[in-house]
């Protein structure tokens, strides 16, 4: 072969290993791409992945857990007023009368007067009221004190009430007459009787008290 084309076939051969490794660099450029894509969509996928199941709980609004136990704190708030008000609001039963025994008595001083006594003889407390209305023989009524009013009148057991009831009136227009008995109502509405003598003249009742003494001049 001449030296012209041997020189020809060597340059022909280094360029086709020039070409051979461009080629390789491109290949190899070209995987290096693909990795650098998939790699991104993985960073993706895991930014956009849903959290775990305690971080809603953790980014949950704080009023959500707030308003359930404040609702729960105030029912149970409401529920032990509640127990409270209906515990303070049951009221004593009033006085029937087969929970007391009356009675209907003169006394000495002042003159022209009864006494009478209403006293709780059963085991528990019940109310007797403001006033027992007084009548004698079923058609004179005594007269009651002006502006009555107040609370209740617990009576426990054993303890006793008291009625002062003037049965003359000197400055009265009239008379009076005899009487054989007397009647008591009760703020209950049962009534008791009691035989009594006595002159009743325009007769007036007090309300119930604590003590003779002070039914007595009431």
């Amino acid at each position: 072969m001449s030296a012209t084309r041997i020189l020809a076939t060597a340059t022909t051969l280094a360029l086709g290993s020039l070409a051979l490794v461009g080629c390789g660099a491109t290949t190899s450029a070209s995987g290096t791409t693909p990795s650098s894509s998939a790699a991104a969509p993985a960073q993706s996928s895991t930014a956009s992945a849903p959290p775990a199941a305690g971080t809603p709980q953790a980014n949950a609004p704080a009023g959500g857990g707030s308003t359930a136990k404040g609702s729960s704190a105030r029912t149970t708030t409401g529920s032990a007023h509640h127990t409270a008000s209906a515990s303070g609001s049951k009221r004593v039963p009033l006085c029937r009368a087969g929970r007391l025994t009356v009675t209907a008595a003169p006394v000495s001083r002042p003159l022209n007067h009864l006494l009478i006594t209403a006293r709780n003889t059963s085991g528990s407390p019940c109310d007797l009221g403001i006033i027992g209305l007084v009548t004698f023989d079923g058609r004179i009524k005594a007269a009651t004190p002006d502006g009555i009013g107040g609370g209740p009148n617990i009576l426990s057991p054993g303890q006793a009430n008291y009625e002062g009831v003037a049965l003359d009136q000197q400055d009265a227009p009239g008379t009076g007459t005899h009487v054989s008995g007397l009647a008591v109502r009760f703020d209950s509405g049962d009534t008791v009787r009691i035989p009594v003598q006595a002159h009743v003249h325009a007769p007036a009742v007090t309300v119930w008290e604590p003590t003779a003494p002070d039914a007595l001049v009431s």
